[in-house]
């Protein structure tokens, strides 16, 4: 089975589960009413941007539309945490600078 219909797939159990019509999603996701059940049938593969707005109107990442597993993810920040806990103290402070610079108490204190 090639992409277009594994992700066709993807896109019809993910639009069943959510109980909404092939025309309900093309209207959700901003697309013509024909183009999802061409999707679903494996015919054609969506632009970027139609896929992420099909993913997005189906509550999913793009990621798990195209089959991509969270899998990596776990392992990269479980990685990443290893990396901390054998990290000296001065390290740590930084990557908390870091943190907090970009999280929203920092935008309130006007950084």
């Amino acid at each position: 089975m090639d992409f277009a219909q594994q992700l066709g797939r993807r896109m019809r159990r993910a639009r069943i589960e959510r109980g909404i019509t092939q025309a309900e999603l093309a209207l959700s996701a901003g697309v013509g009413a024909n183009y999802i059940p061409r999707l679903e049938r494996g015919e054609m593969v969506p632009s970027v941007e139609a896929a992420w707005r099909i993913a997005r109107a189906l509550g999913v990442s793009l990621d798990a539309l195209c089959g991509r597993s969270g899998k990596r993810n776990e392992d990269d920040a479980a990685e990443a945490l290893s990396r901390l806990q054998r990290a000296d103290i001065a390290a740590l402070r930084r990557v908390a600078d870091a943190i907090e610079s970009i999280g929203p108490a920092s935008r309130k204190r006007g950084r």
